[in-house]
Parts: structure tokens; sequence; C-alpha cells
């Protein structure tokens, strides 16, 4: 406890009078003892306090503590995606200082975050979690939020550690190819970055495997890559139950276990015991453990639980929000809105009414929050406007994740109960399997979207699942909903119009539907996702079919998700839904309709397709046919197609914006700020115009192959010629600006490690309004002929300008900007020749060219 001593020595002075037992008690999480499934006790006798570990992609999540005025609520932050959308590192540290903080008052050492994962794979149910899909920018926004969070006196655990695109498959051996010259360029770069310049203290190995070998036990990634070639010094641990062996994950350079304790713990003494593991490999692990604890003060300061400051913290998650939302279009100048010219506000969408966030562990319990509905009715009483709300579709949840392409869930307001009164389905509840005996609860639905398990289970996943109450676990059933339960919907269905119509199921489990005593889709009989369709039946408009869907959760996907069931169809062109209709009508008696759309997205499952789930895609074009004038505002984790983008004046994404969503939301969209988010990740056309190498998920592939190598992302769209819908780095504003007068110092030496390239260029604000843009800097391919990508991105500033007001901007570029890695050498190679410079508002939007020369 001598703090003039160095974190080493104390760590060793520490270690010398630890027992075996006491060593590997360290290396093995409790996960029975904690409030989560991240918990390392105390080990009282040396006086080693606990590791209390946070979930924390946008916030802290509840997992047990409890605060006098706040209880286990703390600030719901926009996701990470959010905050790379802004393309300022200084809002990373602002972000980060509110995250760190609330670790410390929470009751935490270790905060697991932040994410880094390159989202290569825009169907991954995780990538909002993310910064982005390119390298440079994942550096940039990591390395001042580990810094921030770490200057707190909290251990950043950044992770997945490596390669970790997708959900499908995670826990059963899924199996990333690629080479080790992506994997060092694309996929652990952001780790390299927070090493070597925020001192990282933790890193989370995955849950797949890395060319054959898993995450957690392969030596490449855990020592030569971090340790030898970057220089790590703190600890590795794994994800939740993500350890595969004993001797195999200590000798690769794994060093806590946590979630389970099967291959640490009790079998790990075993395996020292009798001489399977040098104790020397044990003690290497602690050392890094403590090395790290004392090194970040976890020895040294007050963890007690302290209160939150709300409001606070609450203006910071607006700020962040307002700097990411991202203004995709905005044709004949729709907004900003006028507030002098509009005396009537449709505000549409299930979803309006409550703040968009992750689902699943990422998911925070917020101290408060504001929708777009709650802010838009505040707006309305300050300028004197009227706001109508009407609902449209239904509010997305865990099942619609699984919403195919050409499908979409049966809305509620065409399904009518047993009694006839109210919208939705008669479901009764049984604790079996096969629907017999007495039912353990009955209740109207409003849709059949049956799912159990992680993605949905409050128990377990500290879920709200929004408006909709989550699926029902019946007693006899796990805390995870695994087990024997089935459920029996029964009611009418009523046609909106006269034609042909197709029934049909999607998810796992068995089921059956009968329309009008017919039996019309019978799911059954095989494990694994299913897609099950009615043949065309043919409906008459405004009549009543009696309707009864029969589902067992028999065939569980995995062991986290055991049942998932969705009732959906496709329809007439002309059907439209009563609830679309009402939208309709209440858009076209308004002066302006925002139109709030969302996807539900989270741990554990990838979206089956990047279609907006919820009859959102007819809601939209139902209602910009009725009012011209009408703002389309996305609330999802990443791309989502868009073939209503023609009808739609002008588009916001809002990604998942915190409890403060609806405040800078409103903000946006009366121009009380300029919208100054960029996309973090490009958006596709359809979801068959994907850049080479990335597939859907759910085509189950045990073998996932980076075929595409260093062309993630944007990269990728360039190098396949593939037009994107809207490019990585995308992102209008109500002014306009202009770049010209590059400059580019046009030398640069292999051998000088502090030579840097200035790129200068002089930006414009053309317009009539103050705005922010955000200039962009890419290198084209390197010379000698070395496989490179098209532009990689290499630098960016963001800028405010004044209307009128010009400013020279002046990026830095350095040494390994024009390097590539060699994986024969091992080492980063600088190839002398010529290198292209452009210098733009998106990848693809590029207007400046010039070039450096690599020199000996």
């Amino acid at each position: 406890m001598n703090t003039a001593l160095s974190p080493d020595q104390r760590a060793v002075l520490l270690l010398q009078a630890m027992t075996l037992e006491e060593k590997v008690e360290l290396m093995t999480g409790d996960q029975g003892e904690g409030p989560g499934g991240f918990y390392n006790g105390p080990i009282e006798r040396l006086g080693i306090p606990e590791l209390s570990m946070a979930d924390a992609t946008g916030g802290i999540g509840s997992r047990g503590w409890l605060l006098p005025e706040t209880a286990d609520t703390a600030t719901q932050m926009p996701v990470n995606l959010a905050l790379a959308a802004t393309w300022d590192p200084q809002r990373a540290r602002d972000y980060a200082g509110v995250v760190g903080d609330e670790a410390r008052q929470t009751g935490h050492e270790v905060l697991l975050g932040p994410n880094s994962d390159p989202t290569r794979n825009p169907f991954w149910g995780r990538q909002a979690e993310s910064a982005s899909e390119d390298p440079e920018l994942n550096s940039a926004m990591v390395v001042p939020f580990v810094q921030e969070v770490q200057e707190r006196g909290v251990i950043a655990n950044l992770k997945h550690y490596a390669a970790y695109t997708q959900e499908v498959n995670r826990g059963i051996g899924q199996n990333v190819i690629v080479d080790e010259r992506a994997l060092r360029e694309v996929h652990v770069a952001a780790y390299e970055a927070a090493i070597r310049e925020a001192n990282l203290g933790s890193v989370m190995c995955a849950f797949n495997k890395v060319n054959g070998v898993y995450a957690c036990e392969n030596r490449q990634l855990l020592t030569e890559f971090l340790r030898e070639q970057m220089g790590f010094t703190g600890f590795v641990l794994t994800d939740f139950g993500a350890s595969h062996s004993t001797e195999g994950s200590i000798q690769a350079g794994l060093d806590m276990e946590t979630g389970i304790d099967v291959f640490y713990g009790q079998a790990l003494l075993r395996a020292v015991q009798e001489g399977r593991v040098p104790e020397a490999l044990v003690d290497q692990s602690v050392l890094r453990i403590l090395r790290t604890m004392f090194d970040r003060g976890i020895f040294d300061n007050d963890y007690s639980l302290t209160s939150i400051p709300v409001a606070e913290h609450g203006a910071v998650a607006r700020e962040v929000q307002e700097d990411a939302i991202t203004l995709l279009k905005n044709e004949g100048e729709t907004l900003p809105l006028n507030e002098d010219e509009v005396d009537s506000i449709a505000v549409i969408g299930a979803d309006a009414t409550v703040p968009g966030a992750l689902g699943g562990s990422a998911y925070v319990l917020p101290t408060y929050e504001v929708s777009l509905l709650d802010a838009m009715r505040a707006r309305g009483r300050e300028i004197g406007a009227d706001v109508r709300y009407e609902q449209g579709n239904d509010p997305v949840n865990s099942a619609t994740m699984i919403e195919p392409a050409d499908m979409t869930a049966i809305p509620s307001s065409v399904l009518r109960p047993e009694r006839g009164i109210g919208d939705g389905l008669t479901a009764r509840y049984f604790p079996n399997a096969d629907w017999s005996g007495a039912t353990g609860l009955t209740r109207t639905e409003a849709q059949v979207l049956y799912d159990t398990g992680f993605t949905s289970s409050p128990a377990f996943a500290n879920l709200i699942a929004f408006q909709s109450p989550p699926t029902p676990i019946l007693a006899g059933l796990s805390p995870a909903g695994t087990g024997n339960q089935s459920v029996r919907y029964t009611g009418s269905l009523v046609a909106p119009s006269t034609g042909s119509y197709t029934l049909g199921g999607t998810g796992w489990g068995e089921a059956r539907v009968w329309l009008d005593d017919q039996l019309v889709v019978e799911m059954t009989g095989e494990d694994g996702r299913r897609d099950v369709r009615s043949s065309a039946l043919e409906l008459q408009a405004g009549q009543e079919y009696r309707l009864r869907v029969e589902y067992t959760q028999n065939r569980p996907l995995v062991a986290l998700q055991p049942g998932t069931f969705v009732l959906q169809w496709s329809t007439p062109e002309d059907a439209v839904a009563p609830s679309v209709a009402r939208a309709a009508q209440a858009a076209g008696s308004s002066d302006v309709a925002v139109v709030y759309v969302r996807t539900y997205e989270g741990e554990e499952r990838d979206r089956v397709s990047l279609k907006l789930p919820q009859n959102a895609e007819q809601l939209i074009r139902e209602v910009t046919e009725a009012n011209p004038n009408t703002v389309v505002v996305l609330g999802s984790g990443g791309a989502v197609t868009m073939p209503w983008l023609d009808e739609a004046p002008a588009v916001l994404q809002s990604y998942y914006g915190g409890q403060e969503e609806g405040n800078a939301l409103a903000t946006i969209l009366f121009g009380d700020e300029d919208p100054s988010g960029h996309l973090p990740v490009s958006y596709p056309r359809s979801e068959d115009e994907l850049p080479p190498g990335v597939q859907n998920p759910w085509l189950d592939d045990i073998d996932v192959e980076f075929s595409e190598g260093v062309n993630v992302g944007y990269r990728g769209y360039l190098a396949g010629n593939v037009d994107p819908l809207f490019a990585f780095g995308h992102g209008l504003s109500y002014s306009e600006f202009q770049l010209d007068r590059l400059r580019v110092d046009n030398n640069i030496r292999v051998t000088g490690s502090d030579d840097t390239v200035d790129v200068r260029a002089r930006l414009r604000n053309t317009g009539d309004r103050d705005g922010t843009e955000v200039v962009q800097v890419y290198l084209g391919p390197l010379p000698g002929g070395i496989d490179s990508p098209p532009l990689k991105l290499a630098g960016f500033a963001k800028v405010d300008l004044g209307s009128g007001d010009r400013q020279q901007v002046r990026i830095t570029l350095d040494r390994r900007d024009f390097s590539y890695w060699d994986a024969e050498a091992d080492e980063w190679v600088v190839p002398t020749g010529q290198v292209p410079v452009y210098v733009g508002t998106s990848a693809v939007d590029v207007e400046l060219a010039g070039a450096v020369r690599v020199r000996n």
C-alpha cells in the first residue's frame, strides 16, 4: 500500500504474499456472488478489492446497484455508433466523462467498454454498440474515450477482440477466416491505438474463432499481436463464457475467465497441482491483473456509491446526440421547420413515444427520458402549434428483428380478439409444450410476436420491451425462458381490401396457423430458423376471418434463444392497414408530418433483413402521399433499405439517441442547431447490392470468410464498384460549403518516424446560415504495386463556420498512414513512391486531389 512504489513493485510484493488458491481466485470470476456476470469478489485476507464490472455500451447497465435518489437508473447516452457520427474526438471525451463518472458513482472499478469492432456487416445486431466501419475513425473515437475513463480511476476494457462482426453462431464455433494483414490494419487497429496512446488497461476476447482457433485461446491474437507487437501490459478477460480450455487459454495469454467457472477456478488449480500448467504462467497473469489495478488506483480510490448528477449528465447526452443526428436528404429546404409557418404538426409512429435504445445487455435504464413526441408537444406549446399524434404502426420489439424483407408482422389494427373489442388477439399461455391442461395466463396480445430468451427477457437481459409487454415466462421456466411453453392465439383477421394475401410464420419452434378453420401455415419438423408461407388466399375487404395460431417453443435456435415466432403477411398493394390510414389522414390535415420509424437491435441476434419492420415502409409511403411536407426520422442502429426514399423530401438519421433523443431531434428539426452528424457506416441501396465478401449472417455458414481483406465498408463498395445509397462520411448541413486551395507537403521519409505531412485546404461557408462541415482526407493506393484500398480515411477535422466565413483547415498525417502490414516480416512497411491524396466530405465526394512522395 506504499504509493511511492511503482505499480510493478507493488504488484510483485503482493504476488509474493498470495497462495496458489488466491492467485487462481483472482483469475476467476465470481458470477454467483456478484450483481452481474462480470464480477470478481475481494480477497479479504490480503486486502485485494473487488473488481465490479459495468456493462457500458451506451451508459451503465442496471445490474443490481441502488442509489438513494436514482435507484438503479443511469444516464442513457446515445449509442457508440451515434457518438462516432459526431466525428468529434472531443465529444468522445465528454461522453466518456459521463460514463466513467457513473461507473465510479455506481460502484464499479471496470468499464466493459468501449466497443471497437469494425462494423463490416450491416445485418449485425450489435453494430450500434461499436464506432464505425473504418479503423481511423474507430481509433480517433476510442483513444480519447479510454483516456477519459481511465483518468477517473476506472479500468477501460476494450472489446470484442477480435474480428467479431455477427451474432449468428457466435457461441457454437463461428469461425472467422481472415488474413493477417486485414486483422492488423482493420480489425485490431483501434486496440493498438488505445494501447499506444491511452495505456489501455484491459481487453475482452470474443466468442468467435479466428482462423480455426477460439479468440480466447488464440496465441497469435493474445500474445503475438497484443503483447509482443503492440506492447500491451494490461490483462485479458473473456466475454461471458467465451473460454474453451484451461491449458490452451492460459498458454495463449488469457488472464481471467468471466461468466462461467469451468476452465479456471478449480480446473486451473488442479492443472497447476498436477503439473499441466506451470505456476509461472499463473504468476504472469496475476501480475498483469494486479499491476493494472495498482496503476489505475483500484487499491487507493473509493468506489462507494454516490449520487448521479442527473441534469448535468443529461445535458451531455443531449449535446452528443445533437451533434450525431445526420441529415441524409433535404429536398426543397423542407428542413429546418419554420416556426412562423407551422401551425399544425402530425407526429406519427408507434415508437415516437419512447427514445430509441438498444436491447439486451446494452440496455440502460434511464434517469428520465424525452421522446420525440414529448419534445414536439413541448415545442408546439411554445410556438402555438397544434401537435397531434397517430400511432400508425406497431412498436418494434426483439421479435421484429427476424422479419424477412418481403413480409411484415401482421398489424394489430387488422386483428380482433375473441370478444371483438379493441385490436389484437386473445392469447392463452400453457406451462407445457402441447397446449394441454389449464392455461397459465390469458391476455390480449396486439400481435403475434412471441420471443423468449436473451433478447427479450427482463430477468436475463434487464430489458424493458418499450410499449410492448414481453412474452410471459410461466412458472417452471428458467429466467431466460428455456423449457416447455406453448401459446394459442385466437380471434379474427379483417382484410383491409379485396385481393390476394399470403400469410406466413417465421422463427423457430413449431407453429400452425388456421384461417376459417383451414390450416394455411404449418411450420413443423425442422430445427433452425424457418420461414413458411401459405398459398395465395383470396380475401374480401371488411370481412372477418376466424384466426387461430398455435406455437410451441420445442426447437430452440440456441440455448439463449429458446423460442421466437412472428405471424406475418404480404398484401395487395391497395391494402392499407386502418392504423396507417388514420396516420395518413392526420398527416394530410397538418402543415407538416414527422414520421419516426425504427428498428430493434441487440446482442445475440442479427437482423434477418435491412428493411424497416412493423409495416413502416407502407406507413412512410402513405403519409408522404398525403402530405408532401413530410420528414422521416430513422431510429436505427445502422443501415436500412429505403425503397420509399424518392417520395420522402427529408430524412434524418437519429441512430439510438438515448434519453435526450427527443429534445435533440426538436433542436435539429427547428434549426436551433445545424445538423452536423456524418455517417460512420455505408448504407447499401438494397440487400443485393452489398460490397464483396459481405453476406447475410442468417445463411448459417459456421465459417465466415472475410474475403474482402482490408476492403471493409466503403473501401469494399469502391473496390467492387458498388454504388451505396449513402456513403461513409455523408452528412448534409442547412448551409452550403465549398472546398478549394489544396496544399500538400509532398515528401515523407520511410525512415523518419517523426515525419508528418500537413494537408491544407480552404473551407468556405457559402450559405446564409452558420453551419458545420467535416473535412475528410483520404489516401489512394500505395505505390510499388501493393494491393491497397482504392481510398482509405487518413484524417479528418470538424469545422464550425459562420455564414460567409472561410478557414484554412490543416490535417496532419504521419508515417503510419502511408504504411501497410507485412505479414511475413511481422512489421509495418512504408513503400516508396507517390501516394494520391484526396480531400472531400464523404468517401464518394472527394473534391480535391494532390499527392505525397514517400522517399528513403
